[in-house]
């Protein structure tokens, strides 16, 4: 029953880990890290902050904005943070000190605490652009998350699965969520790459400004993606305005 549960979902799992300077019975603050502010993770960063500061005596918790899963293995290590959130094949990456992923050694200084929910990769395009698969990309414009982000390995990693590198594409910009939303709008990329939990605020907004479709991610790419994190599932019908079908991730 264990290993079935942790088979449902897609693309990779959002995990919470945290570093040893978190067990000090001593302190006294608690810095949340996060992610972008238009993300999943800041929101349930803030709520969790605002949980242990109601209910843990003596402590002062914030939520930290910061560039998500990679950077806050990175702060966990350095102790510059309590606890923190990240893809599950990061928390991999960072464990095994995995260096194309951007850590040179081990971080083994992390302890995991609780899966919390499916990350679905989106891959969003304007309804107009005439792109309806991965191979529609190349020669396109794309955001594929802040660099060497727990969205951009994932970008990284699908997108050699499907055949296709960065230097396929005209320009490849390394943006957050809601500056990639903000470029789409203006016509000034054509796709963006965005992991995150169903429903997230970034992808909602430009839902509600321009005509979007989701381009699908199929079995046989995900078969080819050498990591365990990765699950086929969908993005049900209706999760965002105009989306009238459920799409493979």
């Amino acid at each position: 029953m264990a290993l079935k549960k942790w088979l449902i979902g897609v693309a990779t799992s959002a995990m919470l880990v945290v570093s040893g300077s978190a067990l000090a019975q001593k302190a006294q603050f608690v810095t949340v890290l996060t992610g972008g502010q238009s993300g999943v993770y800041y929101p349930v960063g803030v709520a969790l902050a605002q949980h242990y500061a109601e209910n843990i005596p003596n402590v002062r918790a914030t939520a930290q904005v910061t560039k998500a899963s990679a950077e806050n293995m990175n702060l966990l290590q350095a102790g510059r943070g309590e606890i923190g959130f990240s893809l599950a094949d990061t928390v991999e990456d960072a464990w095994n000190g995995r260096e194309e992923a951007g850590f040179k050694a081990k971080l083994d200084k992390l302890r995991g605490v609780s899966r919390l929910y499916n990350n679905y990769v989106h891959i969003i395009v304007n309804a107009e652009s005439g792109i309806d698969s991965l191979d529609d990309l190349k020669g396109k414009r794309i955001s594929v998350g802040a660099a060497r982000s727990g969205t951009e390995l994932n970008a990284r990693a699908i997108f050699k699965a499907a055949g296709l590198e960065y230097g396929d594409f005209s320009k490849v910009e390394y943006l957050s969520f809601g500056e990639s939303v903000e470029l789409m709008k203006n016509r000034q990329i054509d796709a963006t790459l965005q992991s995150a939990g169903l429903g997230v605020a970034s992808i909602r907004d430009l839902a509600s400004a321009v005509k979007i479709k989701v381009i699908p991610i199929s079995k046989e790419v995900l078969a080819k993606i050498d990591s365990q994190a990765y699950v086929a599932d969908v993005i049900p019908a209706n999760t965002y305005d105009g989306q009238s079908e459920d799409v493979p991730t």
